[in-house]
């Protein structure tokens, strides 16, 4: 991207200036005052490019959102798939690895990184079942778990989504544009109008707070959380009491 969005704002100032100095001829252009629909024209202009970049980015970051819960959803099913067709050993380490995703690797993913230790604990799973003797249910245990491998790699991919940085500053410059209309067309320091402008600098400043915490789909007031993972323990446990198995719990 590089600077070129920097480049495209100052042209197109610049462009604007120039209409204006070819076309903004009239007495009243020349004296300085405002008409009704010059007045209309600045601040619909100014409140639909503040609310076209806040929509953008809240468009954005919500898809990224539910594209992240949606694959952790994915990785859950295929863990409930490979504890279900997993034996005795594998099963316990399957919930290893599953808290730790919860209890360490959420933290992690904040940042867009994993965590070694669930890869460690990913990785036993495997090796315990290339360990098992050569059989169809052996092949369909490492076929689950390949299957968890490919989710888990969508899962971290997430933690990395984010949204082009430029529109942020341009976020807040909008959002400035739109209160300093005020002045700007001739509103004056009363008490009414701080009230006024008051209560919309109010609803501004909220809109890019809340836009700037959602930048990352696992930070912030709206974020995805492990539940999925959660699930997935109930229903091993679940799996274990149908099968008249005992829930064991893996070290560490």
């Amino acid at each position: 991207m590089g600077l070129g969005f920097l480049a495209a704002a100052v042209v197109g100032a610049l462009l604007a200036v120039l209409v204006l100095a070819s076309f903004g001829r009239t007495v009243r252009s020349r004296e300085g005052t405002f008409s009704g629909g010059a007045l209309g024209f600045l601040g619909s202009a100014s409140l639909s490019s503040f609310v076209l970049i806040a929509a953008f980015l809240i468009a954005g970051s919500w898809a990224n959102l539910n594209t992240a819960r949606g694959h952790t959803l994915d990785e859950s099913r295929a863990l409930n798939a490979a504890y279900t067709d997993a034996d005795a050993h594998t099963r316990p380490l399957l919930r290893g690895y599953v808290t730790s995703v919860i209890d360490s690797e959420w933290a992690t993913m904040t940042k867009g990184q994993a965590s070694p230790v669930s890869w460690q604990r990913l990785d036993t799973v495997r090796a315990q079942v290339l360990a098992e003797p050569a059989s169809a249910a052996r092949e369909q245990e490492l076929s689950d778990i390949n299957g968890v491998y490919t989710a888990r790699q969508i899962r971290l991919a997430d933690s990395s989504a984010t949204m082009p940085w430029p529109l942020y500053p341009a976020l807040i410059c909008t959002g400035l544009l739109v209160l300093l209309y005020a002045p700007i067309a001739g509103l004056t320091f009363h008490k009414r109008e701080s009230v006024a402008l008051g209560l919309v600098g109010a609803v501004v400043g909220f809109g890019i707070w809340m836009v700037l915490h959602m930048t990352h789909p696992y930070t912030g007031p709206v974020h995805v959380t492990p539940a999925a993972y959660t699930q997935s323990l109930v229903r091993f446990q679940q799996l274990a009491a149908a099968h008249g198995g005992t829930v064991v719990t893996a070290a560490g």
